[in-house]
């Protein structure tokens, strides 16, 4: 089949495997002491260094001009879908586990469908059977997470055998991985509310900027604008100098790997597997990442495994699979499928989300 046959799949199967390392990678900074705001700085500051000289060089001739309506609307999108989401969810995924984090992103297509029906962007039809499946899909992901929260149950005693002698946290000198419950609460909820900033973005999106010509520019500016955001909001919250500064060490890794490679290449990876495969085939593969960071975790961070963790990340991979089915046959109709560019240049994968065709809003930016 060569490259056009099997690259999407070898593409997703490494992209979502480098998304499960950074999980670990990340938690494992965070117990060594570093600052969630301080990281997504830095994050999104690496992110547009590598991405912007290329999109410049890719998208320059196809920009339309920037008047103060388009700014407005990157400084948006830029804050909803980078800066909110990315300071809450770092913050909810400082205070639960790398499972937590990786296994809650999974119900963005079930809130961004939900958002869409409450908006109006979505012509929800209750009778039909793509309608019913997308609902049974969503309440599937609903309950998975109302699983994940509430849920603990007895541990996976055999990962206990594959655990590395010492773990990341301690060869790091960190600070204990035990969450307890009340940090673990706290920390869903702020993993879920930044997914609601994160479909908020979608939709916002879908309204303004969906035919924009040039994506690749539009991702280096919204990662700009977010990048002095999130500086800002990190100034107000950690203005110690030890934090921000740079050395040759673990947090620096840290920032490239999850800025350069999880986020400006993955964006590629995924573009390029949404043009050979479409929205669908790129969002099947993200619950892959939280499968890779359920077994990593215990192995290296040396976390446990609850069954009630395990069985509510099963029923949000199953609700994910049932809303995208449902998608999928919407493809057959009328309605676009949106595939969501990566905004927040992050390990949010391009979740495939369904929005209808709004009219005269792109006729309106590019005059």
């Amino acid at each position: 089949m060569g490259v056009g046959g099997y690259g999407p799949v070898l593409s997703q199967l490494v992209y979502t495997s480098s998304l499960g390392v950074m999980y670990v990678l990340i938690k494992a900074a965070f117990e060594h002491g570093m600052n969630h705001y301080v990281f997504v700085t830095y994050r999104q500051a690496s992110a547009t260094l590598a991405i912007a000289p290329i999109a410049f060089f890719f998208d320059r001739k196809r920009m339309p001009p920037l008047d103060f309506k388009i700014l407005f609307h990157i400084f948006m999108m830029a804050l909803l879908g980078i800066t909110l989401e990315q300071v809450l969810y770092f913050w909810g995924f400082d205070n639960t586990t790398s499972t937590y984090a990786a296994t809650i992103s999974n119900l963005i297509p079930a809130i961004a469908f939900v958002m869409a029906c409450v908006l109006r962007l979505e012509n929800m039809n209750i009778k039909s059977p793509r309608g019913q499946v997308k609902v049974i899909g969503t309440i599937l992901c609903v309950g998975g997470a109302m699983i994940m929260t509430v849920v603990k149950g007895p541990t996976f005693e055999f990962l206990h055998h594959l655990r590395t002698s010492k773990s990341l946290s301690d060869i790091l000198g960190a600070k204990s991985l035990v969450v307890t419950s009340g940090n673990l609460i706290l920390g869903l909820i702020l993993l879920i509310i930044s997914d609601i900033a994160y479909s908020a973005w979608i939709s916002y999106q879908a309204w303004v900027f969906k035919n924009y010509p040039a994506q690749l520019l539009l991702t280096a500016l919204m990662l700009l604008m977010a990048t002095v955001q999130c500086g800002v909001v990190a100034v107000c919250f950690e203005r110690s100098t030890t934090a921000w500064r740079l050395a040759w060490n673990y947090r620096l890794l840290t920032y490239i790997y999850s800025g350069v490679f999880c986020s400006a290449i993955g964006f590629f990876i995924q573009s390029w597997c949404i043009n050979k495969r479409g929205p669908i085939f790129a969002a099947a593969f993200y619950p892959l990442s939280s499968v890779i960071t359920a077994i990593l975790e215990p192995i290296f961070l040396h976390v446990d495994l609850h069954v009630g963790s395990a069985v509510g990340m099963i029923v949000i991979i199953v609700g994910l699979y049932v809303v995208l089915w449902g998608k999928a046959k919407d493809l057959k109709g009328n309605t676009n499928l949106l595939p969501t560019q990566m905004g927040d240049g992050v390990e949010r994968q391009e979740q495939a989300v369904e929005m209808p065709k709004v009219k005269n809003q792109n006729e309106e930016l590019n005059c």
